[in-house]
């Protein structure tokens, strides 16, 4: 399940070439702990999962699952991996406190926690951050609409850390930004792929929801709710106006 990307294991070569062991095992741990979060949240909520990915810095746990999924149940699969994470670092406090673990190797987990926690809440696709403003933005607005401010924010956000030269200093973050650069363009290219694929399941699977919208095009439909399209002074269920939209 758990897969170490290419780039983390150059990443780790330089960590053992330089004798940063002890900086090695603390940033793997705390990744690793961290999509477990996320992976151990998503089995319990009954979801798909694929892999786990560990890359520098960071990692993804990929889900292969309906699109038309509860929104809160993605909300607490997102915020799982940094709840994880917080729990763990106590863990290691508390065996500081017990003379377990010195306090250099304590202070390396203070420094790669703070860092990785104010990486991961960024708004970039497809970090913590992005997926719980995205998930946060589909209780409100429609799901067109969601996920292009998501793609906007993140570039955006992208475009602020290259300015302003933030972890550009470190090779490692430089290489976690171009992986987050990489996923974000795949994720553009697929928008179309993305948005039919969520109309197609709403086609295919029995999902409703007690809260209705009233619409006047497929464009403004909402991830949490059922809707009624208004055509030509006439509504139409979602489900006939899908089924009339695929035959053609």
């Amino acid at each position: 399940m758990i897969y170490f990307h290419p780039t983390y294991l150059l990443l780790a070569l330089s960590y053992i070439l330089t004798g940063y062991y002890i900086n090695l095992i603390v940033l793997t741990s705390l990744i690793v702990i961290h999509e477990l979060g996320h992976y151990t949240l998503a089995k319990i909520l009954k979801f798909n999962v694929e892999k786990i990915i560990i890359y520098p810095y960071g990692g993804i746990t990929k889900i292969k699952d309906l699109i038309n999924k509860d929104i809160n149940k993605e909300l607490i699969i997102s915020i799982s991996g940094i709840i994880f994470q917080l729990l763990f670092f106590y863990l290691i406090v508390y065996l500081n406190k017990a003379n377990i673990i010195r306090d250099y190797t304590l202070s390396i987990y203070l420094r790669y926690n703070k860092e990785l926690l104010l990486f991961n809440i960024l708004p970039i696709y497809p970090l913590d951050g992005s997926k719980i403003l995205n998930l946060l933005l589909s209780k409100y607005l429609y799901f067109n609409l969601s996920n292009k401010l998501t793609i906007i924010i993140s570039i955006l956000t992208i475009l602020i850390l290259i300015i302003n030269k933030i972890y550009i200093c470190n090779y490692g973050y430089i290489l976690t930004l171009s992986i987050l650069i990489t996923y974000l363009i795949k994720y553009i290219k697929n928008i179309k792929y993305i948005y039919n694929k969520f109309l197609l399941e709403r086609y295919i699977y029995n999902i409703n929801y007690k809260k209705i919208a009233i619409i006047n095009s497929k464009d403004k439909m909402y991830k949490n709710k059922t809707h009624l399209i208004k055509e030509n002074n006439k509504y139409i269920k979602e489900k006939n106006y899908l089924k009339k939209y695929f035959s053609k």
